[in-house]
């Protein structure tokens, strides 16, 4: 239906392994002999980096769409814990993408460990809202951004509106 378009976007709280500085050293000094096993090594190390950049304005115009509500539910197990491994999180950079995408929409943002609860709370914000339309004063087909700001008297009332429109 117009105006009822819902995007979940669900992700876990993402841990990449790193091996315990004292275990790594340990193992090191065993196959000093072997610089062919040394390297590879520092290969699989590498291999956990994930380099993201991010340009938030640009992810605030591509999804102020006016027909989605985008709900983000971040599940926030925690790492298993083996010896000689910690787990170190790496969640900030999509946490960070997700979130200016449901900032923009007007969405909601949930954390918790149980998904259950993340896809009731979903589920009750997409289910309760109002839809409100307007014709912007003086519009001109700019190709620009124009932001949208949405207040209410009365404070009891939560607002959520997309971040605003492209001009075209």
């Amino acid at each position: 239906m117009d105006g009822q378009k819902h995007v979940f976007l669900l992700y876990q709280r993402e841990f990449i392994p790193q091996v315990e500085p004292k275990v790594l050293s340990q193992h090191m000094s065993s196959i000093q002999s072997d610089p062919t096993s040394q390297m590879d090594i520092i290969s699989l190390m590498e291999l956990y980096k994930r380099d993201t950049s991010l340009d938030t304005d640009l992810v605030k115009q591509a999804y102020a769409d006016p027909s989605v509500s985008a709900h983000f539910m971040f599940v926030t197990k925690t790492a298993e814990q083996d010896y000689g491994i910690h787990m170190q999180e790496h969640s900030e950079d999509v946490f960070s993408a997700f979130r200016e995408i449901v900032l923009a929409t007007g969405g909601t943002i949930e954390s918790s460990s149980d998904p259950e609860y993340l896809f009731q709370q979903a589920a009750d914000a997409s289910e309760n809202y109002y839809l409100l339309y307007y014709t912007p004063k003086n519009y001109i087909a700019d190709g620009k951004f124009k932001e949208i700001k949405v207040k209410v008297k009365n404070k009891k009332y939560k607002v959520t509106h997309r971040a605003g429109y492209i001009a075209d």
